[in-house]
């Protein structure tokens, strides 16, 4: 028997609470995408809107999602800045490990999100972040290591904010 890293342990669980809020059909899917990489929830409903505005019923909501997520990441929602380290929405419905990702520095969080809940390859991260290839993948190991401190409510946290 083959003992698991502790990191791959606590990582399959942040993943499945992710993956089940993000696997929700349409809009809902979308805008917790949108919010996830912004960091604030009028940011990603500019970027939902965004995308609705340039989407076409002929296209499908796998398009529609892409868009957001461009959308989202592109900067034109808003002045480009992102509010990483608080949830916006009073009495929020995201899970502890969802609202664990808000806290994380913005380019960690967003390639986690592309990588990880949105499931993109990372040549497609890099291009829409405008990163290398190398840095989407130390990005998002970076965010995988800190999630589980994050969650926890202890000052240890703060490490991982900047």
């Amino acid at each position: 028997m083959t003992s698991e890293n502790p990191i791959v342990t606590g990582y399959r669980g942040w993943v499945d609470v992710a993956n089940q809020q993000l696997q929700r059909a349409g809009l809902n899917r979308a805008f917790l995408a949108a919010h996830l990489l912004t960091g604030g929830s009028e940011r990603a409903e500019c970027a939902v809107m965004e995308a609705i505005a340039s989407w076409s019923p002929d296209q499908s909501d796998d398009e529609l999602f892409e868009q957001v997520l461009r959308a989202a990441v592109r900067g034109t929602v808003g002045d480009g800045q992102s509010f990483p380290n608080r949830v916006d929405l009073p009495g929020a419905a995201l899970p502890a490990e969802l609202q664990a990702v808000l806290r994380l520095a913005p380019q960690l969080r967003q390639c986690y999100v592309l990588r990880v809940l949105a499931g993109l390859p990372r040549q497609s991260c890099a291009s829409l972040l405008h990163l290398s290839a190398q840095q989407v993948d130390q990005y998002t190991c970076a965010a995988l290591e800190c999630l589980p401190f994050l969650g926890a409510p202890s000052s240890a946290a703060t490490e991982y904010l900047a």
